[in-house]
């Protein structure tokens, strides 16, 4: 009896052993797992144009977070566009504790995350602003292009777009609701961006005199040196009358550095940017705008 309680206790003990060791694998193996996932979703950010930027981002932030990844360790692929995806796989080797008694003195925990970068086809925190695709500084590849510009916040009419008068580039950002939105809520769109997912589509403008209103313009003042995101229109304007209506095709990071004048005009400073989103990928982004703003999201 007495070898049998003995016997019986070592098994016990080596159980109990290896799961306490196999629980603190499993606690380490989902901590690795986070980091591969956050070393994929930063090198993500530089795709499609710049993968060697996205690799050595991957590298830098798993090297900040413990390390486990090497050049060797990372891929780039393409899932939908050229260079759109990185893969990472990232080996750490982890302790064994209780185990040792058995032989067992580590083991090696691998763990993988791909992240994808595509254009948006509904953007989250959108501004109220829309700037035109035909602007010449869309046109770069990549776009768009870099240096200082200005947003001419005129009347509509001066655009050549008379049925359009009285008019600014001024959005209600809820689809199909006819230009109805009060002042309050524009500053609020413009401070914080739209509460609410923005899908490509037509949408209404709102009265050009509430871009010369004091909230409106005291946001704007708010609003210097951080960067927005902007709707693109692609004109004509769909529609005449006080309330025009735009084709929204896509969408513009903006990095607003001032504003000025009044009255019938106005100007928004600062430079376009490429944008990181928050919102959902499009399915077929080839087809699709693109104004440099893109949505990364893990897929494995």
């Amino acid at each position: 009896m007495l070898v049998l309680t003995v016997v019986g206790l070592i098994a016990l003990l080596g159980i109990s052993g290896f799961a306490i060791d196999l629980g603190t694998w499993y606690r380490q193996q989902r901590t690795e797992q986070a980091a591969a996932d956050a070393a994929a979703l930063a090198g993500a950010q530089a795709l499609p144009d710049d993968p060697e930027t996205a690799r050595a981002d991957a590298l830098a932030y798993a090297d900040a977070n413990g390390g486990g990844l090497t050049a060797d360790d990372i891929t780039i692929g393409s899932d939908r566009v050229p260079n759109d995806t990185i893969s990472v796989r990232v080996g750490k080797s982890a302790p064994a504790v209780f185990t040792k008694l058995f032989g067992l003195t580590s083991v090696t925990i691998h763990t993988r995350a791909a992240a994808r970068s595509d254009g948006v086809s509904s953007a989250d925190y959108v501004a109220p602003v829309a700037v035109s695709s035909e602007h010449p500084m869309l046109g770069c590849t990549p776009p768009p292009c870099e240096g200082a510009t200005e947003l001419d916040m005129v009347d509509l009419k001066a655009k050549g777009s008379p049925d359009a008068a009285g008019n600014f580039t001024l959005l209600d950002l809820r689809i199909g609701a006819g230009g109805a939105v009060g002042q309050s809520t524009l500053v609020d769109w413009l401070e914080h961006g739209y509460d609410q997912s923005m899908p490509l589509g037509v949408y209404t403008s709102v009265p050009g005199a509430m871009f010369n209103g004091a909230g409106f313009r005291a946001a704007l003042a708010s609003r210097v040196g951080s960067e927005v995101l902007f709707p693109v229109y692609k004109p004509p304007i769909v529609k005449s009358g006080s309330n025009a209506e735009f084709n929204i095709v896509g969408w513009v990071g903006f990095k607003i550095t001032g504003s000025s004048g009044g009255g019938n005009s106005g100007t928004v400073l600062g430079s376009f940017t490429r944008f990181i989103a928050q919102g959902l990928q499009a399915s077929n982004p080839g087809s699709q705008s693109d104004f440099g703003v893109r949505a990364v999201q893990l897929v494995q």
